[in-house]
């Protein structure tokens, strides 16, 4: 029995070494056709040698899973792969044998049997390579190349863009040629033609992802810390954003277009990157309604759902996790159905399958939303300067606006209804002298900017008069010096000013000196030539000089 035992045994760890994969479905009683490894010749299989990846290249959010159980960064080239690797807002690069594995971002796979698992996300190979695609065998022979696409059920797909690929599916072999896929779920092949090469654009860095209006109770969870959401948050990668009853959100993302996440609904995002030809948005809409809007030109943009994946690249569309897709604009592409497209005035059904568009509430409420987004953004301050003693300002934009004005380094949001903004006063007393505000309105995404001079003056005016009584006549002459009429700028220089109140027996009498003529002589009448005369100067900040006149 040991003599025959041995070689059985032998036979088995051979068998390990060649094709792990059917020595795995032979002890588990699947039946199993043999696929070999890549080789670097067309055709043929090679028995010997190694395709356990190593890192060649890492970009962005790359982390490798160590042997303690946590994840640590990898950037360093030629690390093997000894059990998982994931990626955020990034991409890796890995070598496996002669061929070539891209991880896209937001995506994760392991090592299995010294072979790479590709377990979710989005992948594009250059052959010779032979990786596991969750737990599919794949081989690609020669200088081939391929996309795999995996998106919890709603897509699970290889793709071949050159040469030829061969799998071991339901136990059974199947060669996938170029421009032809594979659902991994059902094996059916079909006609491919790429309409989303993520791959083809170089990695530039992270992009954004910003909060840009909000209505009702919306809140951000992050590391399982949930708070309100607030105009201009930033959605990191894992950062996920929920609505209540009656509430909503935009989202809008570098290179512009948005998000709108209608009423109890939840959102994740996965990756935004920026590349050379825009950025890619990478998002999964676990529950409720989003509402798109992406602009053509910038890059690629792909909402995941548990029923269906959408990738488009210019368009209008809606997107409920239930699967249903509505296309207002352009076309939607759907990966997980064989790149089936959904055209303007079409709609996918939640039970699948395409046919003629049908508006209902959520749609003609998120059409009337865009029509008040598409408004242009205003933005008025008062003319000339301010000139008082604590910050006073009133601006007027649209009433949905966020205002804010900085001044001397402080930052102060102004409150007020039906698009007045007012800032009554700073917190801080700031010191006299003359500042530059900067007001700024934000509204989805778009911005304006303004500047308005304010002089801080605390001191009353410097009266410099002397009086001159004749009989019942009174001759006042006199300077004033005042901080508001040494400012010129021009135009308003002749605003400036600085407002005399002469009181002579009760009566009072008015006049005013401006920056362009701070002398004065006034002739004012006297009851009685011992009249008692006072006089006060009051400028511009509502600081006053009260004088006797002798």
């Amino acid at each position: 029995m040991k003599v025959t035992a041995r070689p059985a045994v032998l036979k088995l760890h051979v068998n390990l070494r060649v094709a792990p994969l059917t020595a795995l479905l032979l002890l588990g009683g699947a039946a199993f056709v043999p696929l070999g490894r890549a080789s670097a010749q067309t055709g043929g299989t090679q028995t010997a040698g190694t395709t356990t990846p190593r890192l060649a290249q890492a970009q962005g959010s790359v982390e490798l899973l160590g042997a303690s159980g946590t994840w640590a960064p990898g950037s360093a080239p030629g690390t093997e792969l000894s059990t998982s690797l994931r990626t955020g807002t990034g991409r890796a690069e890995l070598k496996s044998g002669a061929g070539q594995i891209v991880v896209g971002s937001a995506s994760r796979l392991r090592r299995y049997l010294d072979e790479a698992d590709l377990l979710d996300g989005r992948f594009f190979l250059r052959g010779p390579v032979a990786v596991h695609v969750q737990g599919t065998h794949v081989v690609m022979e020669g200088a081939g190349q391929m996309r795999v696409d995996l998106s919890g059920r709603a897509t699970r797909r290889v793709a071949v863009l050159q040469g030829q690929a061969r799998l071991s599916l339901n136990g059974r072999a199947v060669t996938v040629r170029a421009a032809q896929q594979v659902d991994l779920d059902s094996g059916k092949i079909t006609a491919f033609r790429e309409q989303d090469p993520w791959y083809a654009s170089q990695y530039r860095g992270l992009g954004d992802a910003n909060i840009e209006a909000t209505r009702g109770q919306v809140r951000v969870d992050r590391a399982g810390q949930s708070r309100v959401a607030v105009i201009g948050d930033t959605l990191d990668p894992g950062v996920t954003l929920n609505t209540a009853a009656g509430a909503w959100a935009e989202v809008g993302f570098t290179g512009g277009g948005y998000l709108r996440l209608n009423e109890q609904s939840e959102l994740n995002v996965l990756a935004v990157e920026r590349t050379e030809r825009g950025r890619e948005v990478l998002l999964k809409l676990s529950r409720g309604t989003a509402w798109n809007v992406v602009q053509k030109g910038q890059g690629g943009y792909r909402l995941d759902t548990p029923v269906v994946s959408t990738a488009v690249r210019g368009t209008v569309f809606r997107v409920d996790a239930s699967g249903v897709v509505k296309v207002f604009e352009g076309q939607v592409a759907l990966p997980g159905e064989g790149d089936q497209p959904v055209s303007a005035g079409q709609q996918r059904a939640e039970a699948g399958g395409v046919g003629t568009l049908q508006l209902d509430a959520l749609d003609r409420f998120n059409q009337s939303l865009d029509a008040e987004r598409a408004r242009p953004l205003t933005l008025d301050l008062p003319a000339g300067k301010l000139q008082v003693q604590d910050l006073t300002l009133l601006a007027r934009s649209l009433p949905d606006a966020a205002v804010q004005a900085s001044v001397a380094g402080r930052t102060v949001t102004l409150g007020g209804t039906d698009g007045v903004f007012r800032l009554e006063r700073l917190e801080d007393t700031l010191p006299e002298g003359t500042y530059a505000v900067t007001v700024t309105a934000t509204r989805f995404g778009q911005t304006l900017t303004r500047q308005v001079p304010l002089v801080i003056d605390r001191t009353a005016p410097a009266v410099t008069v002397q009086g001159r009584r004749e009989g019942r006549v009174l001759t006042l002459t006199g300077r004033v010096q005042d901080a508001s009429l040494t400012i010129t700028d021009g135009s308003s220089a002749a605003r400036n000013r600085v407002t005399l109140r002469v009181t002579v027996n009760g009566v009072a009498y008015t006049r005013t000196v401006t920056a362009g003529r701070p002398d004065f002589q006034w002739t004012l009448p006297l009851a009685t030539p011992g009249s008692p005369v006072t006089l006060n100067a009051t400028d511009e900040a509502g600081n006053e000089r009260h004088v006797e006149i002798p």
